[in-house]
């Protein structure tokens, strides 16, 4: 009776610690991923890719919300630290965006409506950018001009959000 207890604890000993090394793979790669971005050429300066929310989007299609949101956090504070942008207000934009979009996306996964993976890919990548512009105009520029960027900004998320959910279903593809 005692060795089926010790075991039964051990078992939850070795789940829980291959739960916290996936949970520190997926950061340490959603990390460098986003630091890697970081020095990838941009059209513009406030925009990039957005490549590391790929393991964000394939958390939250894979029911793990919680792993999701750390990994946020994670990219985040850790990547903005390797980046150089950690103090700048490029955290709190990457930051806001993400975390407005994680919002829309478990909302959308959900949801009795079905969508792919590629169009809740695109709803976080437009509500991303729809969250950054909020914060700075908020924040930093306070004028309503910078509301002109809207349309660009819906674009820009809606073909980011296409080649983020489309690299997410070849790895789900890959994956099954």
């Amino acid at each position: 009776m005692k060795d089926k207890i010790v075991q039964k604890e051990q078992h939850k000993l070795d789940l829980s610690n291959l739960r916290l090394i996936h949970l520190a793979f997926f950061t340490a790669f959603a990390i460098a991923i986003y630091v890697i971005e970081s020095f990838i050429p941009k059209p513009f300066p406030f925009m990039k890719l957005g490549l590391a929310n790929m393991i964000v989007l394939l958390l939250l299609v894979s029911n793990n919300i919680k792993y999701a949101f750390i990994i946020i956090i994670g990219k985040t504070v850790v990547g903005g630290f390797f980046s150089g942008l950690f103090l700048s207000p490029t955290t709190l934009l990457s930051l806001g965006g993400s975390l407005c979009s994680l919002v829309v996306m478990t909302v959308f996964i959900k949801s009795k409506v079905r969508f792919s993976i590629i169009g809740i890919s695109i709803l976080g990548a437009v509500t991303h950018n729809l969250a950054q512009i909020v914060v700075v105009r908020s924040l930093l520029i306070k004028e309503n001009t910078i509301f002109y960027l809207t349309p660009l900004l819906i674009f820009m998320g809606i073909v980011t959000g296409i080649i983020i959910g489309y690299i997410a279903k070849l790895f789900l593809d890959r994956i099954n």
